[in-house]
């Protein structure tokens, strides 16, 4: 698996040829410079379209493959630079993994990539019915009541499957290309509706157990 950026070449710093400038020179195949000036996503890294419905299962693949490729433990006879753009390589590419592997850490990806971070819109995503219902339990649990809080907190797991849902509703029109930044402020308010959700169920949870 090479990566290749078919829109810019630079000159390989080992043969001094013309090529491609991501991971690998055409070449004689000495590792490249990881190229900060082109801004590559994380989508980048990987040569997958950005998308919030993936293969996690593919990513996996590749990740393990391209980690093979660029691991410095393979470069540590190599002439300088190639163990440092070695370990630049790796650095980036065990990033992306790690942020692209989890459905919320994509999603909060892209949010920020398109609409940047609104406290006003965290705030009004908190759901005042739900809160009117959490500060009612705190109010139980101080008089010792059970049922009524199993029951709060079985609607909350409800809840929270439905938000399932609706994120991979939210993420198919992300992924439709038709409006990204629209569907990203829609992925912004269900996120922080979802965020509000496992705190209040968190925290039910601590207190009923302890």
């Amino acid at each position: 698996m090479v990566l290749h950026s078919p829109s810019k070449t630079i000159k390989c710093w080992s043969c001094t040829q013309q090529t491609t400038p991501l991971l690998f020179c055409e070449s004689c195949q000495s590792i490249l410079d990881y190229p900060v000036d082109l801004s590559l996503s994380h989508f980048d890294i990987f040569k997958i379209t950005e998308h919030l419905l993936i293969d996690e299962t593919e990513l996996r693949t590749k990740f393990y493959h391209l980690s093979k490729q660029v691991h410095p433990d393979r470069f540590t006879m190599a002439v300088h630079p190639a163990p440092l753009y070695a370990l630049r390589w790796s650095t980036a590419l065990n990033r992306a993994y790690q942020t692209l592997k989890n459905q919320q850490d994509r999603t909060h990806l892209v949010i920020e990539r398109y609409i940047g971070h609104s406290d006003a819109l965290a705030k009004a995503a908190i759901p005042t019915d739900l809160a009117e219902s959490y500060f009612e339990i705190q109010d139980l649990l101080s008089e010792g009541q059970v049922e009524p809080i199993l029951n709060f907190k079985k609607e909350l797991e409800s809840l929270l499957m439905e938000s399932q849902q609706t994120w991979h509703k939210l993420a198919a029109e992300f992924d439709s290309g038709f409006n990204k930044k629209k569907s990203a402020e829609d992925l912004r308010t269900h996120a922080n509706r979802e965020k509000y959700l496992r705190s209040m169920l968190l925290d039910i949870e601590r207190k009923v157990n302890s």
